[in-house]
This record gives C-alpha cells, sequence and structure tokens, in this order.
C-alpha cells in the first residue's frame, strides 16, 4: 500500500481541513482556474496526479464505483449549492456527480469532521483479474451498446479493484466513532417508552433472538430504501401516443397497442407501473419505474430520472426542478413517439430529443423499433447514470 501521504483522497482531506490551496495545471502546465481544461492537480510540492485519477473513496453500495480526484474537488468547491443546481452544474462540465445519498458523509470526511479510519487502515481487497477481464470484454462487445468511453471505464475499473478500498461508510470506522450507535438503538429499543419489542412476550426482556431478528430485519429494510429504480416518464395527457396504459406492452412486450383501447378495457389509470429490462452488455436485470407525474418527486427521484417520453407540448413540464423542455432534455433521455409517416411538431426540433418512429399497422416492425430504443437508453445509463446499475 502506498504511504498516506501520497494518497490522493488523504492528500485532499489534509489540504481541505488546513485550507491549503489545491492547484490546477493545463496541458503545458500552466495555472489555470477552470477545471474543465485542466489536466493535472497539483498538491504543493508534494505529488500530483491527471485530474480524474480514481480515488479510494467508492460510492454507496459499490466495489468497482470510486470517485475521481476532480468529482471530489468540484464538490467541495461547490458544496453549499443545494444538490439540484449542483447536479445540473456537473452534467454540464461532465463532470462525475457525488450522489445525494453519499454528500453527507463525504463532505464530513473531507473537510475532517468525519474520523480518519481506524490506525490499522483499510483492508485492501485483492481481487481475482481473470474472472473481471472476461466480464469486462462481455460488457464492452455486444451490438455495439457500450461506447469506447464505456469500455475505457470498465478497463479502468479493472486496474483500480487493487486499490485499498474505503467507502463514505469506512471512513467512520476508527474504534472511537460511535457513528452506528443510533441506527442499533432504533433496531433494538421500542418506539415508544415502554411499549414492548413487537414479538416479545409482555413482562419478559426481550431475548437475544428476539433483538437480533429486530437488527436484522432493520438491515434488510435500510439495504432496500438504498435501492432505487430507475425512473420513466410518461405524457399525462390521453390523447398521447404513449401512455400509463400502454408503455408496459411497449417496453416490455415489444408491441405498440393503442392506449385509448386499452385505457376503456383496463379502468382507472395506474399511479405507477414496473418494467423489468436485462442489460444487453452485462445481463443484469434493472426494474424501471414509470409514472406520468412528478408531483410528488424528492431529491432522490430526480436524480433516479433517465428518460422522458414527450408529445411535444411544453405544458407537460410545468411544475417540474427544470424550467425548460431544453433544460429536460439536457438532464435526461429524451423520446418523442409519432407515427412513421408523420412530421414531428416544430416545437420538438429544438429540443436534445430522438424521433421514436412507430409502424401504423406493421406490428412485426415494433419489436427492432424497442430494440433501439434500449440501447440507446442503456448507453446513456452507463455513460451518465452508473449508479443506478450497481
Amino acid at each position: 500500500m502506498s504511504s498516506p501521504s501520497l494518497d490522493p483522497l488523504h492528500l485532499l482531506r489534509q489540504y481541505t481541513v488546513e485550507s491549503k490551496k489545491v492547484e490546477l495545471l493545463d496541458k503545458n502546465d500552466n495555472p489555470t482556474t477552470d477545471l474543465q481544461s485542466a489536466t493535472t492537480i497539483r498538491f504543493g510540492d508534494e505529488a500530483s496526479f491527471p485530474r480524474d485519477t480514481a480515488t479510494s473513496l467508492l460510492r454507496s453500495n459499490s466495489d468497482s464505483d470510486p470517485y475521481t480526484l476532480s468529482a471530489l474537488l468540484h464538490f467541495l468547491d461547490h458544496r453549499d449549492q443545494s444538490f439540484y443546481e449542483y447536479m445540473k452544474m456537473t452534467n454540464t462540465l461532465g463532470l462525475q456527480t457525488i450522489s445525494f445519498g453519499d454528500r453527507a458523509q463525504v463532505l464530513g470526511y473531507l473537510t475532517g469532521k468525519t474520523p480518519e479510519a481506524a490506525a490499522s487502515g483499510p483492508v485492501a481487497e485483492k481481487q481475482p483479474t481473470g474472472g473481471d477481464a472476461k466480464r469486462a470484454k462481455t460488457r464492452a462487445s455486444g451490438d455495439g451498446v457500450a461506447s469506447a468511453s464505456t469500455a475505457n471505464d470498465i478497463a479502468r475499473d479493472i486496474i483500480r479493484r487493487e486499490r485499498a478500498l474505503v467507502t463514505p461508510s469506512t471512513v467512520l470506522s476508527s474504534n472511537k466513532s460511535f457513528a452506528r450507535v443510533p441506527d442499533l438503538a432504533k433496531a433494538l429499543l421500542p418506539a415508544k417508552p415502554g411499549a414492548a419489542a413487537k414479538g416479545a412476550v409482555p413482562g419478559k426482556p426481550a431475548t437475544a433472538d428476539t433483538t437480533s431478528g429486530q437488527a436484522s430485519a432493520a438491515r434488510r429494510s435500510a439495504h432496500h430504501r438504498k435501492r432505487r429504480n430507475p425512473i420513466i416518464v410518461v405524457p399525462a395527457a390521453t390523447t398521447s401516443m404513449l401512455t400509463m396504459y400502454n408503455i408496459k406492452s411497449l417496453l416490455q412486450d415489444h408491441q405498440f397497442v393503442d392506449g385509448r383501447a386499452e385505457m376503456e378495457k383496463a379502468g382507472p389509470k395506474p399511479h405507477e407501473v414496473f418494467v423489468e429490462h436485462t442489460m444487453s452488455y452485462s445481463g443484469q436485470a434493472v426494474k424501471f419505474r414509470i409514472v406520468d407525474s412528478v408531483q410528488d418527486f424528492t431529491e432522490a427521484d430526480w436524480e433516479a430520472l433517465v428518460c422522458v417520453f414527450t408529445q411535444g407540448a411544453a405544458w407537460q413540464f410545468r411544475n417540474w426542478m427544470w424550467k425548460t423542455p431544453e433544460e429536460v432534455f439536457h438532464n435526461c433521455l429524451g423520446f418523442y413517439p409519432k407515427y412513421q409517416d408523420e412530421r414531428p411538431k416544430d416545437a420538438v426540433n429544438s429540443w436534445a430529443v430522438s424521433l421514436l418512429n412507430i409502424e401504423r399497422s406493421k406490428r412485426h416492425m415494433d419489436r427492432a423499433t424497442v430494440v433501439g430504443l434500449w440501447n440507446s437508453l442503456e448507453q446513456y445509463m452507463a455513460r451518465n447514470k452508473p449508479d443506478l446499475l450497481s
């Protein structure tokens, strides 16, 4: 393991705590204040690193998705922004985003509010590279789904797996930290004073089996909460070509059916539907959540939004986090469904959306159309939302 003083994560924490200036250098080794044009990040006379060096700080629930030095530096510079503003700026710059769930722990660690890891240090996780190389080759091939940048990211992941691993949780692993006490207390103690533990016999103390079972259930529940479904939004208007009534038939069964006919048969509109899709480059099954309203969206929902179908009306995006259709489709993948022989609405021409051409009567053509749609969505998620695939 390399000396801590030469570790980019350790240096960034040290410089942040001590309010020391980190220098940015362009390709000619000239100082710059623009992170986009910088190629090197220098920590005084101690060490220099390529801008996008992978650190040992991993995204939550992942063992192969490290945060880069540039992403952490940009996050520190914009720590006081709201998550919405930070996410918009980060996407515009093409930088890696620190996920909403990791923000507090990452900031606490980098600013020194969270203790360093235990003195013995994190254990280096050595993974057999043969299997990884095989999986990387599989992901990088197959119908041209994974882009060159994705393949490069995969290759870098193989190398990174030899590094010492730290996550926003393990940085709290000091032998003097009591960060997990509140969670354990919630799992082991009654919700209200005087209330008996669930499953315990009144008048008897909770047994070890009871409390350990409750703790296990709490851990399973916490793990479930962390897993997010990628979100797809369809128009709410019943006149739209794709609605909550026929979107599942198209995406899951690869067949277009008339939405209004389905509405008459189906009855009340579902609040949400789920479609499971197997990613072609990895074989991973991903469940997508589909809705036609963002009224109750949380910050985590906005972060999980990957795709929007539009009927070409700007009012569809009223009360959205992003104020204009142009902003919407800058932050997620967009599709405009129409019949093959129709002209798109004029407004759509200025939006960054792809035309989804559907045949009026040749239903055997639907499969090819949907396969192309999924290929586009897979590439978009691998490039822009990899955390939703982990």
